[in-house]
């Protein structure tokens, strides 16, 4: 079994966009944040009608007002629980005639929601002139500490509330733990969120969609190893390298061999609303000329175009589009649609999303081809309810469909505890976690579920910061969350004849491997399949990263010239050596 640390150094990787995506090394957490601060996600659309929200076994009453009539973000109840990711890699940008195409937007796509299918985005809950007005205020609230320290309320706001002194401009968290569910909030700007307050939740929608393919395959419309392109128009086919038909479980498993996101996905520079075009003729366009290079379950690669895929074609199969499948089959029998939508109802508060920096950016529009993969939104309060449901607590007609998500699927390359129908495994101490993160481009979400204890957690975030750490700290409170000071060092310059004999590759294991190379006198590291990102000095032979809490210790270099002989990388109090390739 992985130990806490060890689950921590994965998930803080996986959630920033570093390094491996679902990979137990320090670099996960790394990737995550990584892939948050730079690229954002997904979001999407359709209006839901109104109804009283479901907190638990028994509804919990909202949240007292505050005088300022605002409402607390602390609540608790008493449900007793019982039982039980996905952030994306980008790709190098490129360019043409002023656009990016889609190796840009894998970059900043699908951990978050995508919007309104083909509609125009809904209004968002600030008006725009007051986000013009305050563009300088949220960017010097994030960047550096803020003249008065960030508001919070509820169990857990003391924590959120140390990070946003940090980077971010509200959280919002909730956990299920030993029969009782509580909520947290704080902000360093603007009114504090509550259970309600509706955020972004990206490639969190990927489960959704899981669910909604257990859901047909328990009632028996198909089987996991049954091709997924029975299922589309046009006698389009899906064919891995070998001529055998993708099934849906590659889709659902991250094994089937598709790209992060199509090619022919374009994309603006500032990645303004990104898929509000990108519809089934441009997706089938695109698979229809699409060539596998490997064979199917062979290989795990994180592909939003999969998820995309998969959402589209279970609309296909039962006649129904993908929001209205999702609310038939899944808000609606979950008690969810009040909490989870893909287009925000109006009077309801819908937070604006910032970059890393602070800056307020637009929210994204999708339409259904893609919405699959990352166009929900949803609130702490609909994340406990989903997590309830998950872990048995209610009764309801979707328990056989969550067992099946939350079991094994092969993925015998994937390190910790595998992978089920979208869910991550990871190992605890005598048990398995189940993971999912997302980040859109202005917001950054996780959710953890404990089958066992019968615990959960979720963070969300209205920024495009690290949270994984957050969540997985109040699912399993031994491990801690990131040492945030560790960006904020002082550096050192040092010479190009300094840095050279750094330089190399380091092997963390067979298919993750760490290159370190210099430019000048600069020094920059990437793991395998992530984006690299640069190192800091504090000496010769120790660094460290800004954009994740993170130092890396080099090995004094050998006599003999062939340099550094190992690293050790130290994240989250857990010490991770690489040996250097001969």
């Amino acid at each position: 079994m992985e130990s806490n640390s060890a689950t921590a150094d994965r998930v803080q990787n996986r959630n920033r966009p570093l390094f491996p995506h679902q990979s137990v090394s320090n670099w996960t957490l790394i990737a995550a944040r990584q892939r948050m601060t730079r690229h954002r996600r997904l979001d999407g659309g359709v209006n839901r009608p109104r109804r009283r929200p479901h907190w638990g076994m028994e509804a919990i009453p909202a949240p007292p007002l505050h005088s300022s009539g605002t409402r607390s973000a602390a609540t608790t109840s008493g449900n007793q629980a019982t039982d039980i990711q996905g952030v994306l890699h980008m790709p190098k940008i490129t360019r043409r005639a002023g656009l990016r195409t889609s190796a840009a937007l894998a970059a900043a796509s699908l951990s978050a929601p995508w919007r309104a299918f083909g509609q125009s985005p809904a209004p968002s809950s600030t008006p725009a002139v007051d986000r013009a007005a305050t563009t300088a205020t949220a960017a010097s609230a994030a960047a550096s500490t803020p003249s008065e320290p960030p508001r919070h309320e509820g169990p857990e706001g003391a924590l959120l509330a140390e990070r946003l002194k940090y980077e971010g401009v509200a959280l919002a968290a909730m956990r299920i733990r030993d029969g009782a569910t509580t909520f947290s909030g704080a902000s360093a700007l603007g009114p504090l969120p509550d259970p309600r307050t509706l955020f972004e939740l990206g490639s969190i929608t990927k489960t959704f969609t899981a669910l909604l393919l257990a859901d047909a395959v328990t009632r028996g419309l198909i089987k996991l190893d049954d091709p997924v392109d029975a299922a589309l128009p046009d006698r389009l086919k899906l064919r891995d390298s070998q001529d055998a038909p993708l099934r849906w479980v590659d889709l659902a498993t991250q094994r089937s061999g598709l790209p992060r996101l199509p090619a022919n996905l374009v994309v603006r520079p500032d990645l303004t609303d990104p898929y509000a075009t990108y519809d089934w003729t441009l997706m089938a366009a695109f698979l229809s000329g699409w060539k596998a290079d490997k064979p199917r379950d062979t290989a795990y690669e994180y592909s939003n175009l999969g998820f995309g895929l998969l959402g589209q074609a279970l609309g296909f199969l039962q006649q129904r589009d993908y929001a209205t499948l999702l609310r038939e089959r899944v808000l609606v029998p979950l008690g969810l649609e009040d909490q989870i939508f893909l287009r925000p109802p109006a009077g309801r508060r819908f937070l604006d999303g910032h970059d890393k920096a602070g800056k307020p950016v637009d929210h994204w529009t999708f339409r259904p081809a893609m919405a699959g993969a990352g166009a929900l939104l949803g609130s702490t309060g609909g994340l406990a309810r989903y997590a309830q449901a998950a872990l048995g607590q209610f009764d309801h007609p979707l328990k056989a469909a969550f067992a099946l998500c939350l079991r094994r699927h092969g993925a015998r390359d994937i390190p910790g505890a595998g992978i089920g129908l979208a869910w991550h495994g990871g190992a605890l101490p005598g048990r398995v976690a189940f993971n999912h993160d997302g980040a859109t481009f202005g917001f950054s979400s996780s959710l953890w579920l404990d089958p066992v204890k019968g615990n959960a957690s979720a963070v969300l975030a209205n920024a495009g910061v690290g949270v994984a750490d957050l969540a997985l700290h109040l699912l399993e409170p031994a491990i801690p969350v990131a040492d945030m000071s560790l960006t904020r060092q002082a550096a050192v310059s040092l010479t190009p004849e300094q840095l050279q004999p750094l330089v190399g590759i380091y092997v963390l294991s067979p298919s993750m491997k760490i290159t370190v190379r210099a430019e000048g006198n600069r020094l920059f590291a990437r793991a395998t399949g992530q984006q690299g990102f640069e190192l800091f000095a504090t000496s010769p032979l120790v660094f460290f990263a800004k954009i994740t809490p993170l130092e890396i210790v080099f090995d004094p270099a050998e006599p003999d010239g062939r340099g550094a002989p190992a690293l050790t990388i130290k994240q989250s109090g857990r010490n991770t050596r690489a040996s250097r390739e001969p």
